[in-house]
């Protein structure tokens, strides 16, 4: 009886071993696949780091760099402008109406007013050179364009901005210029050189 009962004993406890070995084969897979599964998403994450920080490398775009900013008479007359304008103004060119002047709060219908200055350009700006306050806008008259050039100029000088106005046939000396900006801003007139010079001569002739 005894030798039956050692024998159950023995088998149950073969059963419970293998049972035990079968849960720990089942298991272990198990394991690695959600190990697997956590270090892919880390080794994803760094590959799209990786290229997000590789500088995209395009073909040559058909872009050239343009030989100047201004062309023509616009150039001559920006270079006649730095040399006339007092010291402590710049000289910014085709400067947006809409950059000048904003729209006064509480107007009726604003987007109307906005609308009419935001495509407009001016040729160039007189601005403070520390500040960039506005000073003085320079406009070329251009042909049939009376009643835009009325409407721009009513807009700056009822914003306290002065207008000079020049024609494209006649372009003034620097010394001309200097004069027309000092009138527009009030302020005294710097003469050049070779302004001064003829002046001088005539004095020594009337002295002698």
């Amino acid at each position: 009886m005894e030798s039956i009962v050692a024998i159950t004993f023995t088998i149950a406890a073969l059963l419970v071993t293998a049972g035990f070995i079968v849960a720990l084969a089942a298991m272990h897979p198990r394991r690695r696949a959600v190990t697997s599964g956590r270090s892919a998403i880390p080794r994803a994450s760094a590959a799209s780091q990786r290229t997000s920080r590789e500088p995209e490398f395009l073909p040559r775009l058909p872009y050239a760099r343009n030989a100047h900013l201004l062309t023509g008479d616009h150039r001559t007359l920006f270079a006649a402008l730095n040399a006339a304008a007092p010291e402590d103004l710049a000289v910014l060119p085709d400067v947006r109406l809409a950059d000048i002047l904003h729209v006064e709060p509480h107007t009726t219908q604003p987007e109307r007013y906005q609308e009419r200055i935001r495509e407009i350009v001016i040729d160039f700006v007189l601005c403070d050179a520390q500040t960039t306050a506005p000073r003085l806008a320079v406009l070329v008259m251009h042909p049939g364009e009376a009643r835009r050039a009325a409407f721009v100029d009513a807009a700056l000088i009822g914003a306290g901005l002065p207008v000079l106005r020049l024609t494209r046939d006649e372009l003034p000396s620097v010394d001309a210029l200097a004069l027309q900006i000092a009138a527009a801003l009030g302020a005294p007139v710097r003469l050049s050189l070779s302004s001064t010079e003829p002046q001088m001569h005539h004095e020594r002739g009337m002295a002698r």
